[in-house]
């Protein structure tokens, strides 16, 4: 059975949502057992990005979780392209499929989340009308099933996928320790956006580099990520004085070459995280990581293998696991080799396309 599937999406953003929503479609489509339609936002980044990969995309936008006009808009999509599923990847849109389903009874509806946070009673309940839910870790299932209420067997874990051919740790990344004067030098870094104060947690890695700095003169910090959180960073790092060995480079699309540049890479999500992508993608280009003991973080990294897990908001246990890699050279290289070995078995483009064509199966084997 081939499945047309609907993706809505009415985001005019460029984020980690959209991107992973257009890498799961695009790579759904390669199967051959997926057709898809992209239901996005004329004019927006998922829209044009949707034509560069020759998906098949129709114009849908809509406002709030009731609006009427985004759900007549909705039903017609759905009618006159024959659809079987509708995998919804924006929350407000969940309400809105809901309704429009009742109007195409034949079509499955699909949630997928991506976001380990809670919601009141209004937001809980469309969850229970969704014939699947898709999460992007076992931690964010858990949330749901735990405070959402969402019947255990509605929820699917389908990890994102990596493109790993996308992440060569052979690539030349000599103008980065050029232009941060990085040479003959440790360097610790993450990537995040700064979108208030404490951001991805980046404050603890600045609280860190000011406890090391005495001991270990020589090591740097790179701070990749931007937003309006930066500035105050900024002064953080002056304040605690580590400016001058701490280096913010504000938003690069680039991510991956700056994490070749670092010896070791960090996530210090403090409050919540669906998953945590780039700590796959650190461990892909062969780095050692740290990261925090929130939402779906645990998952991406084996603790005493490929990385080390401490507690959230602790920038003592943060410079405490970055010495024992700085002390330990064999030991940041030993794990930096098995955590490429093990994003590669876990995160890979087959079993997440895998894992989503068995969802569709489960939920559409009465059609057949």
């Amino acid at each position: 059975m081939k499945y047309r599937v609907l993706h809505i999406f009415s985001s005019k953003t460029i984020g980690g949502a959209e991107k992973k929503t257009l890498f799961l479609a695009d790579n759904l489509q390669k199967s051959g057992i997926v057709e898809n339609i992209m239901g996005v936002t004329k004019g927006s980044y998922m829209f044009e990005q949707s034509l560069e990969k020759n998906l098949q995309t129709v114009n849908f936008k809509a406002g709030g979780s009731f609006d009427p006009v985004g759900i007549f808009r909705l039903i017609k999509i759905i009618k006159k392209y024959k659809i079987d599923i509708v995998h919804v990847h924006q929350g407000k849109l969940y309400w809105q499929s809901l309704i429009a389903g009742m109007f195409c009874p034949s079509v499955k509806i699909v949630f997928h989340r991506r976001q380990d946070t809670r919601h009141g009673f209004y937001s809980r309940m469309h969850y229970r009308f969704a014939d699947a839910v898709i999460t992007v870790s076992k931690a964010v299932a858990d949330g749901l099933i735990k405070y959402e209420k969402v019947p255990a067997e509605k929820v699917n874990v389908v990890y994102n996928g990596i493109n790993f051919e996308k992440f060569n740790i052979n690539d030349d990344y000599g103008d980065i320790v050029e232009q941060y004067n990085l040479k003959g030098k440790k360097v610790v870094g993450t990537v995040g956006a700064i979108v208030d104060f404490k951001g991805k947690g980046q404050i603890y890695l600045i609280e860190a580099a000011k406890m090391l700095k005495k001991d270990y003169p020589d090591l740097r910090y790179l701070i990749v990520g931007g937003g309006v959180g930066i500035d105050k960073q900024k002064e953080y790092a002056k304040n605690l004085g580590v400016d001058d060995i701490v280096y913010f480079t504000g938003y690069r699309e680039q991510a991956p070459k700056f994490i070749l540049a670092m010896d070791i890479f960090c996530l210090l999500s403090w409050d919540t995280e669906g998953i945590g992508n780039v700590l796959i993608e650190a461990q892909a280009l062969g780095k050692p990581v740290i990261g925090t003991n929130i939402g779906g973080i645990p998952e991406t990294f084996i603790d005493g293998k490929t990385g080390i897990l401490i507690k959230p908001s602790d920038s003592a246990q943060t410079a405490e696991a970055i010495k024992k890699f700085i002390n330990d050279a064999q030991k940041a290289k030993r794990f930096g080799a098995a955590g490429r070995e093990f994003v590669k078995s876990k995160f890979s483009i087959d079993n997440m396309v895998k894992g989503a064509i068995e969802v569709y199966k489960k939920i559409t084997a009465d059609k057949k």
